[in-house]
Order: C-alpha cells, then sequence, then structure tokens
C-alpha cells in the first residue's frame, strides 16, 4: 500500500514538474517569446543584468527592473516597471579615478500584443512597444517577436527585431562654435537596431538549457526620423539555463562579446582591437518571475 502510494506521489511530482509554469516564463534571458499571460493573470518579474569591462576603462554596471505584468485580453499584455543601476568606471584599472554611483534611471510601459499564437498557429507572432522616461533620458523601443515550437513544445526557437530610439540630454561643450547646438544644453539623439535569436531545449522536467546570439548596431541620429549614420556593430553569444515550477520561474544567461565588431563610422575609436569601444565584454542577467 505504501508502494503504491509513493509511486503514485512520484507520478503527480513528473506530470507537475513537465507542466509549464502558470507565471509567464521566458527560457531566454534578452529575447522575449511571443506567450503573454491570460486574460486576467498577473505576475511580478524582477531583472538584474550585470555588465562588466570595456575596451578603455574598467567598467562594472548592474542594472535593476521590477516590472508588474498584466493580462489585459486573451491576446494582449500590458506592464509597467522602474528602472535603476549601480555603476563603477575607472578610466585606468589601477589608477584612474572612479566614478561610482547608484541611479534611479527611469519608469517604463511596456505593452504586447500576440498577432499568431504559437501553440495554436504554424508560428508565433507577437508586436512589442515601449516608452520610457527618466531624468534627461527618454526611449521609444518597438519589437517584432517570432517564436517557433518543435518536438511538442520541448525545442523553442524564438528571434526579436528590435528598434530602440534614445534622446539623451547633453552637456554644453564649450569648444563649440557660439550659437551652434552643442554649445547649449541639447538632446543628443541616437538608434539601436537589435536582431537576437536564439534556441532552447527542454532535457529535463522544468528544466530549459540553451543558447542567445545578439547583433546590435548603433546610429548617431534617429535612424527612420533624420538623417544617421552608422557607430559600430557588435556582436554577442552565450549560454542560457531556465528552471520552471507552478508559480515561478529563474532564468540565468550569460554572453560575452565576440571580436566581430565592426566600425561603421569611419573615424577611429568606434571600435577596439575588434571590440566594439562603447560596449561591455560580457554581460550576465538574471531573471525571475512570480504568478501573482
Amino acid at each position: 500500500m505504501r508502494s503504491s502510494r509513493a509511486l503514485k506521489l512520484a507520478a503527480i511530482v513528473l506530470v507537475l514538474g513537465a507542466m509549464p509554469a502558470t507565471a509567464d516564463e521566458s527560457p531566454f534571458a534578452t529575447i522575449y517569446t511571443t506567450e503573454i499571460l491570460p486574460k486576467g493573470g498577473s505576475e511580478t518579474e524582477q531583472w538584474l543584468t550585470w555588465k562588466n569591462g570595456k575596451s578603455h576603462e574598467a567598467f562594472n554596471a548592474i542594472e535593476g527592473r521590477t516590472e508588474i505584468e498584466y493580462g489585459l485580453t486573451g491576446n494582449f499584455q500590458i506592464s509597467a516597471y522602474a528602472n535603476y543601476d549601480w555603476t563603477l568606471e575607472r578610466t585606468h584599472p589601477i589608477t584612474g579615478p572612479a566614478d561610482s554611483g547608484t541611479h534611479f534611471t527611469g519608469i517604463s510601459a511596456e505593452a504586447i500584443y500576440q498577432v499568431l499564437n504559437p501553440f495554436t498557429d504554424p508560428i508565433g507572432l507577437a508586436l512589442y512597444v515601449e516608452p520610457r522616461i527618466g531624468p534627461g533620458s527618454r526611449e521609444f523601443e518597438t519589437k517584432v517577436l517570432l517564436q517557433k515550437n518543435f518536438l511538442d513544445d520541448r525545442l523553442v526557437l524564438a528571434a526579436n527585431l528590435v528598434l530602440e530610439d534614445e534622446w539623451n540630454l547633453a552637456p554644453p561643450d564649450p569648444t563649440a562654435p557660439p550659437g551652434s547646438k552643442d554649445f547649449t544644453h541639447h538632446w543628443a539623439k541616437n538608434t539601436e537596431l537589435n536582431v537576437l535569436a536564439g534556441v532552447s531545449y527542454r532535457f529535463a522536467p522544468s528544466w530549459f538549457g540553451g543558447v542567445e546570439f545578439a547583433s546590435q548596431r548603433e546610429y548617431d541620429g534617429l535612424l527612420l526620423f533624420q538623417h544617421s549614420s552608422g557607430a559600430a556593430n557588435s556582436f554577442f553569444f552565450g549560454p542560457v539555463l531556465h528552471y520552471a515550477a507552478q508559480n515561478y520561474w529563474v532564468t540565468l544567461g550569460a554572453q560575452a562579446q565576440l571580436p566581430w565588431a565592426m566600425n561603421l563610422s569611419g573615424t577611429a575609436g568606434e571600435t577596439v582591437n575588434h571590440f566594439a569601444h562603447e560596449e561591455e565584454r560580457y554581460r550576465v542577467r538574471l531573471r525571475v518571475g512570480i504568478a501573482l
């Protein structure tokens, strides 16, 4: 009798472990899938991203994000979150002066509309928009999200096309010609055009493992709305591990910048030894989601 009960309990545990989490889980650290919360579903999500190393300075940063998500309808999800970070920069790794501090960097809103469901349609497709406002900064980000599942949903392929416009309040440049925009406070404008792709496989009940790739292309000026010029193109690659329980999930991903950076500006300084000058060498991201 005890053996029978033990076997039944083990079977229940295995079934629950194989079931997807009720939270809006993501098997990727940097890539969005097209899965969204059901109508009336809610979730809190915490991000922590550590960035380390640049070509010209000792650099460490921890970026945080605290988010609340809500399923407004069966195919429309909204969320809001706060952004903050801690940075330590030193122009020389040992003797250079250190510049460090903790900052509240702004608030964001997010909306995801699922056009095609990855479980009932041949491919998952969703559209994403995110406005962000902070002290001396403005951003507007749009994404096209794609997802395709194979092997009874054990294998997940996902890709994101990301267009991010940024406005940053720049201080006056005393060396600029009087009367020019650089001589006074002004909004510096730039765009990032990113392509993200990844694959994740459920290798055990509740566990996924995979890899992610990112291509990041920077432009001085707004790409779609004014004259712009390419600055640099950088590339990142690394593993990702995901665990999903019934009411929460955890994802951990690490990426390294590949020595493939391309200088798009035609001037010196955008790349150093085939690495993008302004991009970190390494980054690690932890994401935790909890169903409410």
